[in-house]
């Protein structure tokens, strides 16, 4: 792959990775959950990190799909959690 290629996709995934990262923070605020919190609720299910490294995997919006999935069902929104991530999508490229 070329490097303007990268470079191109790195910023056509800006704008998800953007709102993937508001979208998990406001779900935590929302239902009172810190890092610490979800740090725990990833080891009962096997998953070990420290809070310092999810915020810094929340702040960035990286993370693999299936940590995202985990994330979104342990915050309780798996209802609605894509819904409101591509609405942010949408709203971000509309500006």
């Amino acid at each position: 792959m070329k490097e303007s290629e990268s470079l191109g996709n790195k910023a056509a995934l800006s704008s998800y990775k953007s709102a993937i990262a508001r979208y998990i923070r406001s779900a935590m605020v929302l239902n009172d959950i810190k890092y610490d919190d979800l740090v725990v609720a990833l080891a009962d299910r096997g998953v070990v990190l420290t809070a310092s490294n999810l915020r810094n995997k929340v702040s960035k919006g990286l993370f693999s799909a299936d940590m995202l999935v985990m994330l979104i069902e342990i915050l309780k929104v798996e209802e609605v959690a894509l819904i409101d991530i591509l609405k942010q999508v949408h709203n971000d490229s509309s500006r």
